[in-house]
């Protein structure tokens, strides 16, 4: 493709004030040089000036209205989202922490609290801390559901 086709394709978008700076300058100095491309950029301008002058279509004012409502609940059911699962991340460490401390806290109470040093203290941890995982697992699963429910329940209102 030669430099003057290049600059044709460049002349709609120089009419429109759509060009970068480089590509004004390019288009301009081509122009200075070139009679055809000259003209077809004085049409181009024509076409420009003549459509700038059509008036600008508005949106009506209730689909302005539904947009802004839909938007706005989208923003809504977003910021719940994340809320609810920063209380969710909250309330899970909260309750691994307790879960935690308290076979420790279970031994000291019990006057047991020798016993944390014995081997089998750490089979019996092994085992509570795995059906504990369990229990957490099962949570997060109905958690997850009631939470699909949810937002099935949302979207057929």
């Amino acid at each position: 493709m030669s430099e003057h086709d290049k600059i044709r394709e460049l002349l709609a978008l120089a009419a429109a004030d759509a060009l970068t700076s480089a590509e004004e300058k390019q288009v301009a100095q081509h122009v200075r040089s070139c009679i055809a491309c000259s003209t077809e950029l004085g049409a181009w301008r024509l076409i420009a000036s003549e459509l700038r002058r059509l008036p600008t279509p508005q949106p009506s004012s209730w689909l302005v209205q539904a947009t802004l409502a839909r938007a706005e609940a989208k923003l809504t059911e977003q910021a719940e989202h994340d809320w609810n699962g920063r209380v969710m991340i909250v309330f899970v460490a909260f309750a691994w922490l307790l879960t935690i401390a308290s076979w420790p806290v279970f031994h000291f109470v019990s006057g047991r609290f020798g016993s944390l040093l014995e081997p089998q203290f750490s089979h019996t941890w092994i085992g509570f801390a795995a059906f504990t995982a369990l229990g957490w697992l099962a949570g997060a699963v109905a958690a997850v559901m009631l939470a699909i429910r949810q937002r099935g329940e949302r979207r057929l209102a």
